[in-house]
């Protein structure tokens, strides 16, 4: 294991894509989270709202519905990389020749991209913060602030798990990358459309399977309340906090543990 990783290491950190991805994350979110910072008012909300606008400024409106998580889209392009490189410019069977272990690959693979993905959310959820103190009056940093900068953080590991087992399971970059981009900001908003729309024409109770939307569900992580996405019309109701996490973290190792047994099962 000891030899996977330093292997993992070398690659990660000597590939110029790690340092414009997570430069792009940080550099981008940063930017967003200012805008927001000096856009906004604090003195004209309550106390209980102040918090919430300093979260929602802290996660560049990760905590909120309808704002895009920047950092989610250049770690999953990151995670699809870890291993669709490989297959890409075919060095999967070099990597195999000096790691025989396609299981200590794999995993060597998995805590390399997450420590990454660990330094990148943590420095973006800092400088944030920064921001936010620098920018706010009266900014409020309270206990409140840490389950959506939680969500933050493992919103972007799982996508940067779910890039990395599409490219295990297509063993192609481009189409990895096309796939863990175009499910959540493409596939899941028309979905939660269509629910809607039947819910709307029927008397069943369609917003409900809203709830099954993986990347919906790890958004509502961060949201307080929950109910943005299947609760859009105040009309139903949502499984919680921790069942929207287990639907997102579900449907991440789902693809994963399909895309790690291809790997480990497949020819070079």
């Amino acid at each position: 294991m000891s030899a996977a990783l330093r292997y993992e290491w070398v690659r990660m950190r000597t590939l110029a894509s790690t340092y414009w991805m997570g430069g792009l994350a940080v550099l981008l979110t940063v930017v967003l989270a200012t805008i927001m910072a000096a856009t906004v008012s604090a003195s004209s909300f309550s106390e209980l709202d102040l918090a919430e606008l300093t979260t929602w400024v802290v996660t560049a409106g990760g905590s909120a519905a309808f704002t895009p998580v920047l950092a989610s889209a250049f770690v999953a392009v990151v995670g699809a990389t870890t291993i669709g490189h490989e297959y890409r410019y075919g060095t999967n069977k070099a990597t195999l020749a000096a790691v025989p272990d396609r299981v200590a690959v794999l995993v060597a693979k998995m805590l390399v991209l997450l420590g990454w993905v660990l330094v990148v959310t943590v420095a973006t959820l800092l400088l944030n913060s920064l921001v936010a103190a620098l920018l706010m009056d009266n900014a409020n940093f309270g206990v409140d602030s840490v389950r959506p900068s939680l969500g933050y953080v493992a919103y972007c590991a799982g996508f940067a798990l779910a890039g990395f087992g599409l490219a295990a399971i297509f063993r192609n970059q481009t189409g990895a990358i096309v796939a863990v981009l175009v499910w959540p900001y493409v596939i899941e908003p028309i979905v939660f459309t269509l629910l809607r729309a039947f819910g709307r024409a029927s008397d069943a109770n369609w917003e409900a399977f809203a709830n099954l939307l993986p990347a919906s569900a790890g958004r509502r992580t961060m949201f307080d309340p929950y109910e943005i996405f299947a609760d859009f019309d105040g009309a139903t109701g949502t499984w919680g906090l921790a069942a929207s996490a287990a639907v997102f973290w579900v449907g991440v190792l789902a693809v994963v543990a399909c895309g790690s047994v291809l790997f480990v099962k497949r020819d070079a």
